[in-house]
């Protein structure tokens, strides 16, 4: 449960993958008790249902709310089934545990509550009577002999830690105010893929420094400093930044015009701090950092010139640099429309390298249920991939482009292969060499590229070889290069 409460207007979203047993995975907003209450269910997923009685719930997103007043209760359903997302939307018709899906409800008013799934409109209520409650967050997991939830887990699958997980990968919560929005959010060490941000006129939207899509660095490691890129602290925040470090973020600008850009950061040097800028791989400056005294003493610092931005979906590129090998720790990215008429020609959208590291799929399946996340050297990725078996990742395209498809592989099995298809289109098969090893993971490159347009796509990477055996390759990431 949540420590503090919220009440509308609000919107909320957390990013949740099911636990595949015959129970409630549930994202909730609850005060009160049996008698006396205000409940939003945003979800009550179940896809594993024991009793044969409730075909639709692997797909059913059980959304509801419940207004009790001495007894009296007042209900409605959502009920949304991913089934009905548009062709070709993350998630559609894939089940509850099977990926990581973003959960949300919009509470507008006292009455009227909308349902959200991976960003779409997910059904919608309206309350009888007015919410009056400020209202509590919270996750469980529950199960019961009773129809109505799917029936009871079986025990041997309770005693199955591969199936009895449910997943909080993170949450985000922003009290909506009239012309901002102000985002209060945590993101655990899972999450890896940066939200798609949007600017409205004259608003500011704030970006977790945790929210990026990738990181990286660009110089030599520094002593002392195990991880590559950004490392996400909890709260939406990241540290163990040294010179080099970069991380890149998804903004959505509705139109073209001029753009402050503004960074939240902490940290005890005393120079030789700063952020490098890049927009869709054009540099647009640097922001020099001051001291904050500490790690965890934040300050707001501003980029000195506004920029002239065209409308679309950009890439922000935000790396430290500077003569210190120790840099900054990250809270939150503010972008705030400043004007509506451009300067000079504005930014547009290029094509820009993507990076998907494999065990951040939005879903897996196949003749043996799916690639399985492992952890080697220090690296995550997937193994216990055989033929047939298959995974989807979620891109978006800032511009479009022609793209080669880079695999950093491994495998002694002769005759291995992957296949590429984008939104359901086979676009390429690579052979996977066999050098002797589950875990030296080498780069393959396509020598066809794969063209595509601005926009969200489902990539597929699936084994497709000719192995002696049903056994194929292991994966570390996979890139998108222009």
């Amino acid at each position: 449960m949540s420590n503090a409460q919220i009440k509308y207007p609000y919107y909320t979203e957390a990013r949740i993958k099911s636990a595949n047993i015959s129970a409630y995975s549930t994202f909730w907003l609850n005060n009160g008790d049996i008698n006396n209450r205000d409940e939003i269910d945003i979800i009550e997923n179940n896809p594993n249902p024991s009793c044969n009685c409730q075909p639709n719930f692997p797909w059913q997103m059980n959304s509801q709310y419940f207004h009790v007043v001495n007894g009296d209760t007042q209900r409605a359903h959502g009920n949304f089934d991913n089934r009905n997302l548009p062709d070709g939307a993350p998630g559609k018709g894939v089940r509850w545990n099977e990926a990581y899906f973003t959960f949300g409800v919009w509470q507008k008013d006292a009455r009227n509550i909308q349902f959200y799934l991976n960003g779409y409109p997910a059904g919608s209520v309206v309350s009888a009577r007015d919410f009056t409650r400020d209202m509590n967050i919270i996750w469980d997991l529950w199960t019961a002999d009773f129809s109505w939830l799917g029936g009871l887990a079986v025990q041997s699958q309770l005693n199955d830690d591969s199936m009895n997980t449910m997943y909080v990968d993170w949450i985000n919560t922003y009290k909506l105010v009239d012309g901002v929005a102000s985002s209060s959010s945590s993101s655990s060490a899972q999450s890896s893929s940066s939200a798609n941000s949007s600017v409205a006129s004259g608003a500011t939207q704030t970006i977790d420094f945790a929210n990026y899509f990738d990181t990286g660095k660009a110089t030599s490691a520094v002593a002392g400093d195990t991880i590559i890129g950004f490392n996400k602290s909890g709260g939406g925040n990241i540290n163990y930044n040294s010179v080099g470090d970069w991380g890149d973020y998804l903004v959505t600008l509705p139109t073209d015009g001029q753009y402050k850009i503004e960074i939240v950061t902490a940290s005890p040097m005393t120079s030789g701090i700063g952020a490098k800028l890049s927009i869709d791989g054009i540099a647009v400056g640097t922001i020099t950092l001051g001291t904050t005294g500490d790690w965890e003493t934040y300050t707001t610092t501003t980029l000195v010139n506004n920029l002239s931005i065209g409308a679309g979906t950009h890439t922000l590129r935000i790396e430290s640099t500077g003569t210190s090998a120790w840099q900054w720790n990250g809270d939150v990215i503010r972008v705030t429309k400043v004007g509506s008429d451009p300067i000079g020609s504005p930014v547009t959208p290029t094509p820009v390298s993507m990076t998907l590291q494999a065990e951040n799929f939005a879903a897996t399946g196949g003749v043996y249920d799916g690639f399985k996340i492992y952890t080697v050297n220090g690296v995550s990725a997937v193994n216990y991939n055989q033929r047939g078996d298959w995974a989807d990742y979620t891109v978006n395209v800032a511009a479009d482009g022609n793209y080669s498809f880079n695999a950093y592989v491994s495998s002694p099995m002769t005759g291995a292969a992957l296949e590429v298809t984008v939104d359901g289109v086979k676009v390429l098969t690579q052979a996977v060499p066999n050098n002797g090893s589950w875990d030296n993971f080498q780069k393959i490159s396509s020598s066809n590229k794969i063209a595509l347009t601005k926009g969200t796509h489902t990539i597929r990477v699936a084994s497709a070889g000719t192995t002696a055996s049903t056994w194929e390759w292991n994966a570390d990431k996979f890139e998108l290069v222009p």
